[in-house]
């Protein structure tokens, strides 16, 4: 029997000082993501490291986080949410501690991977203990402001991190995480509550492996690729052994009595119109920053610090359509939210990668692509923790950021390989090695000096804005498409999500409707 308004629990009166709790969390690890990538020169010059050694540093927390996050939403659902996190945090500020006074690359590569573990149970369960803590009526506020800050984390890591290495050494980027970390453990371990899956399902080892080396497999080949092309031997296998692993894992959690993921919501419209928008927003944003914060440095001479606060508008603007989002959901369902925030994302991206006329373009598009940003996330992550009984809201919150980590390192991929090619194509009659990169052809600029000098950098610069304007209108194509899956599979106001129902993870009243379920007791 539904539960009606008169029998529902009241509402955790500390659940807003708990958002607090969980924004500072998320900050902290989505920060991380973006904050060395300013670092690395010095990094390189203080401890020796090869270029290899530097890429591997930096996807070392990605790699891991992304593999780990299946496994770590189940735990989380098993042995407490609350549980998870704190552990999380702890393992996150013990590798930035380490990362922190590190004295050579093996040992920082180490801690950042100690790092993307922690991160893993952290990002989860706070989605997860977000769903749990607030109502229903609450819930999609609540979640905009958990998105809003997701985009400020990523934002405001170039800021910091050009403002830190300026004034300080490499390693002062990661005492940055130790502070919300620090936080998060004393105020969290007072203000969390505990909540777990009622009925918890029997571990799956074999599961958790293949998940991860399926996810550890796609986000590799993805990263190598931005660097070697999608056709190198290496990206290659790494793409293979990842799709091998993901066919065996569903074909494991086809016949497992109680599986990790329910491939039952892959039947349904609702989830693959969130999902999928999810995915390919992320992958156009990711890619869109990626080209955009080089572009700002090389293209426009801007020091990493300020071209890091021009990337801060569209965290900004992000909040302005979390905020005007759930209007729009009410007033046309996730359906007109989603559709027209990712095509208003798609259209910013246009004008960032388009526009000439200096930042002035760059600023417009940034705003319109943040609020576009801003419309769809809410709606998109509500569908499909929704779509998940809330015994299992862990791992529904597992999968929402799986397919975000994964879009983040597609976007990166993709779009990344799109400006080294077309770079290549444009600089083909650059003397060696312009012809590589727009770093090497303005050092060569620089040493040649005069009016070759000027030339060289002039020709080097007009190739890389074809190439920019190429990686971006790819972005762009990528979220439009996006923009479509939501506009056509999603519900619309008052629509009830299409497709057969998925298996429950506990037995629960099927009358009763995800949201209106209530959290169960710790086992």
């Amino acid at each position: 029997m539904q539960q009606s308004p008169g029998d529902e629990a009241p509402p955790d009166p500390r659940r807003w000082w708990v958002l607090a709790v969980l924004s500072a969390a998320l900050f902290a690890i989505l920060l991380n993501n973006s904050l060395l990538n300013v670092a690395v020169p010095q990094l390189i010059r203080s401890t020796g490291a090869g270029m290899s050694q530097a890429q591997w540093i930096v996807d070392a927390y990605t790699l891991v986080f992304a593999g780990a996050l299946l496994t770590a939403g189940t735990l989380g659902d098993r042995y407490g949410r609350k549980r998870a996190t704190l552990a999380g945090t702890a393992t996150f500020g013990a590798g930035s501690l380490v990362a922190l006074f590190a004295d050579g690359p093996s040992q920082l590569l180490v801690a950042r991977a100690v790092m993307g573990l922690g991160a893993a149970f952290v990002m989860p369960g706070t989605l997860a203990i977000l769903v749990n803590v607030f109502p229903a009526r609450e819930r999609a506020r609540a979640i905009a402001v958990w998105g809003s800050v997701s985009a400020l984390g990523v934002a405001a890591g170039p800021v910091l991190g050009g403002a830190l290495v300026d004034r300080f050494w490499w390693g002062s980027v990661f005492a940055v995480s130790l502070v919300p970390a620090v936080l998060v453990l004393v105020a969290g371990a007072v203000l969390l509550p505990e909540s777990a899956d009622p009925a918890p399902r029997p571990a799956d080892p074999v599961g958790a492996l293949l998940g991860a080396g399926a996810m550890g497999g796609v986000v590799y080949g993805a990263i190598q690729a931005s660097g070697h092309g999608w056709t190198s031997p290496g990206v290659l296998a790494a793409l293979a052994a990842g799709g091998a692993a993901a066919v065996a894992f569903v074909a494991w959690e086809r016949r497992h009595p109680h599986p990790m993921v329910d491939l039952a919501l892959l039947r349904r419209p609702a989830f693959v119109g969130a999902g999928g928008g999810n995915l390919l927003l992320m992958t156009g944003v990711a890619g869109t920053f990626f080209v955009l914060t080089q572009r700002l440095q090389f293209g426009l001479g801007l020091s990493p610090l300020r071209a890091g606060l021009g990337m801060l508008p569209s965290a900004l603007s992000v909040g302005v359509g979390a905020f005007l989002s759930g209007r729009l959901t009410r007033r046309h369902g996730p359906r007109g939210a989603v559709g027209a925030g990712l095509a208003l994302a798609a259209a910013g991206i246009v004008v960032v990668g388009v526009v000439d006329g200096g930042y002035p373009p760059v600023l417009a598009g940034l705003v319109v692509t943040g609020i576009g940003f801003g419309l769809a996330m809410t709606p998109v992550t509500d569908t499909v923790i929704s779509l998940v009984p809330e015994a299992r809201s862990g791992s529904g919150a597992a999968l929402n950021d799986t397919l975000q980590e994964l879009g983040n390192a597609l976007g990166v991929a993709l779009v990344g390989t799109v400006l080294a090619r077309r770079y290549a194509s444009g600089a083909a009659g650059l003397p060696d090695p312009a012809d590589r990169s727009l770093h090497d052809a303005l050092e060569l600029a620089e040493r040649t000096g005069g009016r070759a000098g000027d030339a060289l950098a002039a020709a080097a610069r007009q190739a890389f804005d074809h190439a920019a304007a190429a990686g971006l209108g790819t972005a762009a194509a990528v979220v439009a498409v996006g923009a479509v899956l939501g506009a056509v599979l999603l519900p619309g106001r008052s629509e009830p999500p299409a497709g057969p129902a998925p298996r429950s993870a506990s037995p629960v009243d099927p009358a009763r409707s995800p949201t209106d379920r209530q959290p169960g007791p710790v086992r």
